[in-house]
């Protein structure tokens, strides 16, 4: 039987004390850097370090923000809910990307690359994507307004 929910939240929010302050301390990213990176409100974050909030969080939110640190998520997926696995779509090898890609990447992940030029890079690729395409009965994709995907 799973631990209550309470106990659950209490260590999930230990754990994630200490991871963001492993990223802040070997990487130099804040809790609105993660956030961000992770496509998740930093309140969501600093809701989780103090066990606050009457649910479990969300699996995708945990995904993400595992993903934004670098770390596995064996080890929340087994706090928050114990007997169930992550099984995450592998990513695409770097290596096989094209090397304009590879460039985003590097410079969306550069630490020295400013928010506003992450934003530029981030809105460019959006509108390429969203742009109509040649192909006969192609339907572009539709983002929410105000919302960054």
């Amino acid at each position: 039987m799973a631990p209550p929910i309470e106990a659950r939240k209490a260590r999930f929010g230990q754990w994630v004390k200490r991871v963001v302050d492993h990223a802040k301390a070997t990487r130099g990213l804040s809790v609105p850097k993660i956030a961000d990176l992770a496509g998740i409100g930093n309140q969501t974050i600093y809701r989780w370090i103090n066990a606050a909030g009457e649910k479990l969080p969300d699996p995708e939110n945990v995904r993400a923000f595992c993903d934004a640190v670098g770390v596995p998520t064996t080890e929340p997926f087994q706090i928050l809910w114990p007997g169930r696995t992550d099984t995450p779509t592998p990513a695409q090898p770097l290596s096989v990307l094209d090397d304009d890609f590879q460039l985003l990447q590097r410079r969306l992940n550069d630490p020295n690359t400013s928010e506003f030029e992450r934003e530029f890079i981030r809105e460019t690729i959006r509108q390429l994507a969203d742009r109509p395409s040649q192909r006969p009965g192609h339907t572009p994709r539709r983002r929410k307004p105000g919302i960054a995907t």
